[in-house]
């Protein structure tokens, strides 16, 4: 079978066998896909420090008939954020990342924007050193881009229309969000200012939402609706949420 060559993303590697590694990757042109890298845990020497978490690296692999893994032949590292995983909370919020992809992303699809959103957020939080409102961006996009963002500014039972500067609601067992009339016992309330934020988001880039005064407090209700979206999608519970929510 003839060597292929991509731009790709490492989501997650774990061991196979004494010397191999699994590895999850996201291809640029060929979307999510599994592979062997051969001796990989035994030798350096072949793909060195390119497979860590969220590294941006050029691949050749092989794909064999009637296998589910790709043989992965070589890996160049374009570029690592290996400097920026000392910090804990960068380590939690490329986890959830990675995650996401994997639940998210169908296997063997291209999907041009989801690859540039995942580099734009991760050169944005090697840039600040701030986690919040480029997982915010993350969020809002993947859930866009994935096809199942519920209106923002209209009530998902009733249909009419929600206050710009009223407050909305939301519960885990339904899909979008309620006007007060329309809202469940237990639900969460979205605020009329993280309903900004996000169409804020939609409409421009990353770079042009300030970062002044961002921290976990910042569209958290928000971060929590989309979240359950994404859960009700994938019909599971994300593992990484539970220890990027208990980030001070």
């Amino acid at each position: 079978m003839p060597v292929r060559e991509a731009e790709a993303i490492i989501l997650r590697t774990h061991p196979l066998k004494e010397a191999d590694k699994v590895v999850s990757f996201f291809a640029r042109g060929a979307g999510r896909t599994r592979g062997v890298a051969p001796n990989a845990r035994r030798s350096a020497r072949r793909f060195g420090a390119s497979l860590e978490l969220l590294a941006h690296v050029r691949l050749r692999y092989q794909e064999r008939e009637a296998r589910d893994l790709v043989r992965l032949e070589s890996c160049e590292l374009l570029e690592s954020y290996f400097d920026i995983q000392g910090n804990y909370d960068v380590v939690v919020a490329s986890s959830y990342l990675a995650e996401v992809c994997e639940q998210l992303l169908p296997e063997h699809e291209a999907n041009d924007p989801f690859f540039r959103l995942l580099l734009l957020v991760m050169g944005e939080i090697r840039a600040t050193g701030r986690i919040w409102r480029p997982l915010t961006y993350f969020d809002l996009w993947s859930v866009k881009l994935a096809g199942f963002l519920p209106p923002l500014e209209r009530c998902f039972h009733c249909g009419a229309g929600l206050e710009p500067a009223g407050t909305a609601w939301f519960h885990a067992a339904t899909e979008g969000l309620r006007c007060r009339d329309c809202r469940l016992e237990r639900s969460w309330p979205l605020s009329a200012d993280s309903r900004a934020v996000a169409h804020a988001m939609l409409e421009t880039s990353l770079a042009a939402i300030s970062d002044d005064g961002w921290s976990k407090s910042q569209a958290e209700d928000l971060r929590k609706f989309l979240g359950q979206e994404m859960e009700r999608h994938l019909e599971r519970r994300l593992v990484t949420r539970a220890p990027l929510e208990e980030l001070p």
